[in-house]
Formats: C-alpha cells, sequence, structure tokens
C-alpha cells in the first residue's frame, strides 16, 4: 500500500475492524476548511448562498446530529449543516437548521450539493500539500477513478469505490448499490464487492474479488454473479461463496495486477443487458 498520503493511510483498516472512512472524509473536509483553505472555502460559500469567509467549522455539530456531519459558520453568521455521502443514495436523518442545509455529494442536480468531482478538481493543483493528498484520496479512496491493487483492494475503501464508479458509469445516476463481503478469517475474505441493480430495482447482481479456495488463499478473481439471469462466458460457483446459492457466475482469472475501470466494465459487459 502507498503510505505516502496522509488520507489513503486513514483510508486504510483491517478485516475485523470497523470502518470509520465515512469520518476520515469528513474530518479531512473539516481540516481543510479549518485551516483556510481557499478553493474549498469557495465551493462550500457557493452551495450556501453567501460571501462570508469560514469562521468555524465543527463536527457533529450537535447532540442529535448523525456521525458524519459537520457545521460550518461563515464571517457573515450564517450557519450551515453539512451532511458527508460516501455512498450514493445514502440517507440521513439531520436535526432542524435554521440556515441552509448542504451536503457533499456524488450528484450535483440538487440544491446545497458540493460534489466529491468539484473538491477534487478544486485542491489538485493546490499549494497546499496536504490539500493535493485530500483531492488524490477523494479521486481513489470515494471516487474510485484509478487502478487497484489487490492489497489496497483488501484493506482499504478503494474496491468498493472502483465498483460504485464503474456501475455509475455503465448504467448512469439511478443505479443502485451496496457494498457488500463475507466476514473475514484471520485476515481474508471468501469474497468482496459491490451488490447492484442497474434499474434501481432488487439488488440481482454482485461484482467483486472472490477467493481461490477453501481453505481460504492469498489468491482472488475477479467475478460477476447474477441472480436471476444467464451471463456470458459463464463459469462454476466458487467455492468459496459456501452458501450463496445465486446461480450464474462469470469471471476474469486471478487477480494479478491491479483491477481498474476497463476490467470492470469488460465484466459487466457479461451481463448482456
Amino acid at each position: 500500500m502507498d503510505g505516502a498520503n496522509l488520507f489513503t493511510m486513514l483510508s486504510a483498516y483491517r478485516p475485523g475492524a470497523a470502518s470509520p472512512f465515512e469520518d476520515y472524509c469528513t474530518n479531512g473536509l473539516a481540516y481543510l476548511l479549518g485551516t483556510g483553505n481557499e478553493a474549498l472555502a469557495t465551493l462550500f460559500r457557493k452551495a450556501a448562498g453567501t460571501q462570508g469567509a469560514v469562521a468555524d467549522v465543527t463536527v457533529q455539530p450537535g447532540p442529535d446530529a448523525p456521525l458524519a456531519d459537520l457545521g460550518v459558520t461563515f464571517a457573515d453568521g450564517r450557519e450551515a449543516l453539512v451532511e458527508i455521502e460516501v455512498a450514493p443514495g445514502e440517507t440521513v436523518e439531520r436535526p432542524r437548521s435554521e440556515g441552509p442545509r448542504l451536503r457533499v455529494a456524488f450528484d450535483g442536480g440538487a440544491d446545497g450539493a458540493v460534489t466529491w468531482n468539484a473538491i477534487a478538481d478544486a485542491l489538485a493543483d493546490d499549494a497546499d500539500r496536504l490539500a493535493r493528498e485530500f483531492a488524490e484520496f477523494v479521486r481513489r479512496d470515494v471516487l474510485g477513478l484509478e487502478a487497484v491493487g489487490l492489497d489496497d483492494a483488501l484493506h482499504t475503501n478503494r474496491l468498493y469505490a472502483l465498483g460504485g464508479a464503474a456501475l455509475r458509469d455503465r448504467f448512469g445516476e439511478g443505479v443502485r448499490y451496496e457494498n457488500s463481503s463475507s466476514t473475514p478469517v484471520q485476515g481474508r475474505y471468501r469474497y468482496l464487492g459491490t451488490t447492484f441493480s442497474p434499474d434501481g430495482g432488487e439488488l440481482r447482481y454482485w461484482i467483486g474479488l472472490v477467493n481461490e479456495s477453501l481453505p481460504l488463499s492469498e489468491h482472488y478473481h475477479l467475478m460477476l454473479a447474477s441472480k436471476t439471469s444467464p451471463l456470458q462466458e459463464p463459469a462454476g460457483q466458487p467455492r468459496a461463496t459456501g452458501n450463496w446459492r445465486w446461480e450464474y457466475w462469470s469471471g476474469m482469472g486471478r487477480v494479478v495486477r491491479p483491477v481498474g475501470l476497463a476490467e470492470y466494465g469488460s465484466l459487466l459487459g457479461r451481463m448482456g443487458t
């Protein structure tokens, strides 16, 4: 794993531990806003409809606030509550607020939305090294725009981010998906990836990594599974998926090099939809 990026290290977790990934995203934004990053502040000022500078930033701004919220106070006195979305379609009950309600999200169509793409673009060439590292973190670990090696796939959020990016790219913003993995055993997964529905209905497809054998090994295959529909280039159900009785499977072989949008797109093409 590349340890040079502070925010990549914040994304890292080990199987069996609760992932604080959403908190890392929130606290990264809070740090950059609170230390006066002008490019990021401009995005939030525009979304809040104010010209005031960011005067104060608070994580979890009240006892009833959800975990991932920020409270942002501007110099003109306006206060905004910000919801952080790290997976499309999340719904979070936020406390009442007299000021604007903002969200950091994937879809920029709604009022008060600051997109992750806009954040990454705004910080990519920032003079502050930490801001540039946060932009890189957002691209890799939130937006899923870069290829993922096996170790990073198993120990960071990057595989989940890649799965979401590939699905949004192929099926559009109407796709529905959830991160899905087995319980890790001694640091290894039987499978991990993304369960999804192309049309927003029943979650009837899955794409991701499946361990090659039982007992579990260090080797994984990139595979696609379908609950109801045959797939092109079919394969047998992997032993490591246990009693997961979905009939249709297809695979691209053992993962020996980083996988990215091209590999995911090729495998999704076997759905015939």
